[in-house]
């Protein structure tokens, strides 16, 4: 398979760019491809993921990066590099999967694991929610993260997350069964705290 190129990923292009205070949302390129390897293979950020691999290879990001192509193409997902917009600095992705017909996303996120503890993923998380609701028009916002993922689960109380529930051991990861931990937000509680001035 050959070498990406920018061309051949017109679905990446259809991310928005989103601006927060001090973040930049906007599509993701072949430039971001080894960023994104070398973060994700970094143990400190694979660890927090769901289903991905250790050691993560160029090959498993430049297909994952196919994927992601195809899948804003068929507006099945969208994704977007987090950047700082003064320096251009590769912070991390943010992603929705996006189901028209339910009305509903899920969103997916990870930070470089040097950017940690300076509220980017807060920060992201939140101009993300404000755009399933605001543009998408969406009617419901879910996240999910394994039992564990302490970091994760402060963000998702920040931006306003109602806790569901636990679904009991329906993570198979590295041969261990774990719970995983749902959350959501509707349109009218999003509304609600619009008005309280939380968004």
């Amino acid at each position: 398979m050959g070498a990406l190129v920018d061309s051949w990923l017109s679905g990446l292009k259809k991310a928005p760019f989103l601006h927060s205070s001090r973040l930049l949302l906007r599509p993701i390129c072949v430039g971001d491809v080894a960023h994104i390897q070398s973060s994700v293979n970094d143990e400190r950020v694979c660890n927090n993921l769901s289903y991905t691999p250790h050691p993560y290879t160029m090959e498993m990001a430049e297909n994952w990066t196919r994927n992601v192509n195809y899948g804003m193409a068929n507006d099945s997902c969208c994704y977007w590099a987090i950047c700082d917009p003064k320096t251009e600095t590769f912070i991390g992705t943010m992603g929705l999967s996006i189901s028209r017909e339910q009305e509903g996303c899920e969103m997916h996120y990870w930070i470089n694991a040097d950017h940690w503890n300076n509220g980017y993923c807060t920060e992201a998380a939140k101009r993300t929610v404000i755009h399933v609701f605001e543009d998408l028009k969406m009617h419901r916002l879910y996240i999910t993260h394994r039992a564990g993922g302490i970091a994760s689960k402060k963000v998702i109380a920040k931006c306003g997350f109602v806790f569901e529930g636990v679904i009991r051991e329906s993570l198979k990861r590295l041969g261990k069964f774990e719970d995983v931990i749902s959350y959501s937000i509707l349109q009218n509680e999003y509304l609600a705290m619009k008005k309280n001035g939380i968004y």
